[in-house]
């Protein structure tokens, strides 16, 4: 299985400075195989239906659970995992986004971005904050299903390797 370069830098002083950490367990395809499966539940089961039961707020935050999924499974399959607590996404969106965006547009930074901020003012209620509207869950459900398509493409193809 091949090492992934790409981004190789980034991911370095994310393990570095302890926002991601390495797993002990061998079967990274299984367990990149399980996130992978549970985000596309995520996005199926509970996504989908929000929106069309129209709750735009629980569809984007959703679909946004979907997205992370598949990006921790990229994570997962290369042995690497956020440690937890404030910032924890945003590690997972600096990696991904370092290491995948150009094979996976929908992680390019900016979506990740978008998708992060927004999803936190669905799941927070801000009442000073724009209202999230059908628009912008369909949005990022779109994204969420582009992350989970590329993802399954490269674990299928047995990349990325294990880190380090």
């Amino acid at each position: 299985m091949a090492r992934w370069h790409r981004g190789e830098q980034t991911v370095r002083y994310l393990v570095e400075r302890g926002r991601l950490e390495d797993l002990a367990t061998q079967d990274l395809a299984g367990l990149a195989g399980a996130l992978i499966g549970r985000a596309e539940l995520r996005l199926q089961a509970t996504a989908r239906p929000a929106l069309s039961n129209g709750d735009a707020d629980g569809a984007y935050a959703a679909a946004y659970d979907a997205y992370r999924m598949a990006a921790e499974a990229l994570l997962g399959r290369q042995g690497l995992r956020a440690t937890g607590g404030d910032g924890s996404h945003m590690a997972v969106e600096d990696a991904v986004s370092a290491q995948f965006a150009a094979d996976i547009p929908a992680f390019a930074k900016p979506a990740f971005e978008r998708l992060r901020r927004t999803r936190h003012t669905a799941q927070y209620f801000d009442p000073d904050a724009a209202p999230i509207t059908a628009a912008d869950a369909r949005w990022a459900i779109g994204k969420a299903a582009g992350a989970i398509a590329g993802t399954t493409k490269l674990l299928k193809a047995g990349l990325p390797g294990r880190f380090g």
